[in-house]
Order: structure tokens, then sequence, then C-alpha cells
């Protein structure tokens, strides 16, 4: 009984985004980290997003432009389903 469950759970988290994610209440916690230990995505929450962090949006922004991101990127990748950014790093796509 709870493996056809646990499969529908993860057809439906790999369904959607990692803002759909955040607004069902996943991902929304503390940075707490250098930004220069974040991830890219952490880099764009903290900025664009509004998921809090302990370290100033200075020291953020810093590394977001020492990485050369943009705004756009951050929005795309953000919306982009997880089941087509894995496709995209295993290399299969």
């Amino acid at each position: 009984m709870r493996k056809p469950i646990l499969v529908l759970l993860l057809v439906l988290l790999t369904g959607c985004s990692h803002n759909q994610s955040k607004s069902l209440g996943m991902n929304t916690s503390y940075v707490n980290v250098y930004p220069q230990y974040m991830s890219d995505l952490e880099l764009c929450d903290t900025l664009y997003f509004g998921r809090p962090s302990n370290q100033t949006l200075v020291a953020i922004g810093s590394e977001f432009n020492r990485r050369k991101l943009s705004k756009s990127w951050c929005y795309r990748y953000a919306n982009q389903w997880y089941f087509t950014r894995f496709l995209h790093a295993s290399r299969i796509w």
C-alpha cells in the first residue's frame, strides 16, 4: 500500500518547479553559510525570492555578480521542473 503512495509523491515532486515547491513550504529555511559556499539557486532565493539568510544582501549580491548570474537566469531556473533539470544534468535530454 505504501509503495503506490511513495511513487505518486515522487511523480508529483518531479513534476513541479522550485518556486512551486516553495509555495508548499519546502526550501524556506534560513541559509546559514557564507555566500561563497551558497549554490546559485540559494543566491537567487535570498536576493529575489525572499529566502532568509544571516548574510548581508551586499555580500550575497557581490557573490552573485562575481558568478555572472542574472535575474532572468534565476527566474528561468527556479521555474524549471525538477524532472527537466535532472534530464539536463544527466545528459539524457
